[in-house]
């Protein structure tokens, strides 16, 4: 599937996704797609420091694997977003951003279910 049906399905799943970019283990952003009408809260400048930030925190992460498995989310909550990474095959980070509004547990078990249990190549151990 490519990056850009990818990030459309995600934005697809709900109306409270705001954001949504692929990003490599360095943190170099490789794509991005903010849903119409979201204003974005960083520039792009600080985005990309967020990206290198989570990169970083997934290589660290997936040095325990062994030990207590693959990662499979991490989620930040601020008072004006949610933003959750996912890893992506091919050593790549997914970061999608939500709005504060109701409906988080759903929206991060379709997120799983789209981006994690729907990769032939994601392995849990």
């Amino acid at each position: 599937m490519s990056d850009e049906s990818q990030m459309d399905r995600i934005l697809g799943i709900d109306e409270n996704i705001r954001f949504v970019a692929i990003s490599d283990l360095d943190g170099t952003l490789l794509a991005s797609k903010r849903r119409e009408g979201a204003n974005l809260f960083l520039s792009p400048e600080s985005t990309q420091d967020t990206l290198r930030h989570a990169a970083s925190a997934w290589k660290s992460r997936m040095k325990h694997v062994d030990e207590i498995g693959r990662g499979l989310y991490t989620i930040a909550v601020y008072e004006k977003l949610r933003r959750v990474t996912m890893p992506l095959s091919e050593n790549r980070i997914l970061l999608v951003t939500i709005d504060n509004a109701g409906g988080q547990k759903q929206i991060l078990d379709a997120l799983l279910n789209e981006v994690i249990y729907k990769d032939p190549t994601f392995s849990t151990g």
